[in-house]
């Protein structure tokens, strides 16, 4: 059984190099930096985020033409599912992100955000995070909460509630566009083995990669 890696281990020259090391202040620009390099996850993000902002017009739409016909329940139901998005999914989606840390092993768990840049995150302390993890870690809220709200939009549908359950599931893929870019971050190093750990009092993520001939 392979032992589990340390922060120390990926300190070896020989066998490890640093990718790059991301400062937690500067996660937005990292951010806007790999969805500017990447094409191919981007571009399949970028079309799905235009069809999900379309039905999230055109519900918006429908509801207001429903209000002023003297329904006004979907357009309350979309002004619940904004301030929900804008609160207690945030919580959410970071504690989903620290679940399958959990599940993955890693423990020290820890969250943290820049409010002005309205950038909420979770971490790993010290705990070396190997690629697959890494991809189940970024895409579980996109996958659970697209789940549960597909659900309630079938369970609710035609009644006001369906609308609720929609507009969070549009506005909350606005909320993956971070995870997706670290995504693209990977893909842009196909080919590579990447490990990762966050320094939580340094306040920065390490990528470093196995060396090819280690």
């Amino acid at each position: 059984m392979r032992r589990k890696l340390r922060p120390e281990d990926l300190l070896n020259e020989n066998e490890y190099e640093l990718l790059t090391e991301v400062s937690h202040q500067n996660l937005k620009e990292f951010i806007v930096e790999q969805i500017r390099a990447e094409k191919y996850i981007i571009h399949i993000y970028s079309v799905y985020q235009i069809v999900i902002m379309l039905i999230f017009v055109f519900i918006l739409a429908q509801s207001i033409i429903l209000s002023f016909r003297g329904h006004s329940e979907a357009l309350i139901n979309i002004g619940f599912g904004v301030l929900f998005s804008l609160s207690a999914l945030i919580v959410i989606h970071e504690l989903l992100h620290a679940l399958v840390y959990l599940l993955s092993g890693a423990r020290k768990i820890s969250f943290g955000f820049i409010l002005k840049k309205f950038i909420f995150y979770a971490q790993a302390d010290h705990q070396v995070i190997a690629s697959r993890a890494f991809h189940l870690v970024a895409l579980a809220p996109l996958v659970v909460v697209k789940i549960i709200c597909l659900i309630g939009f079938l369970v609710f549908y035609n009644e006001p509630l369906m609308y609720f359950f929609l507009s969070v599931m549009c506005l909350h893929s606005l909320f993956c566009a971070g995870d997706v870019a670290m995504l693209a971050f990977y893909n842009l190093h196909q080919g590579k083995e990447i490990f990762n750990f966050d320094n939580r009092s340094a306040g920065k993520t390490y990528f470093y990669t196995r060396k090819a001939n280690s």
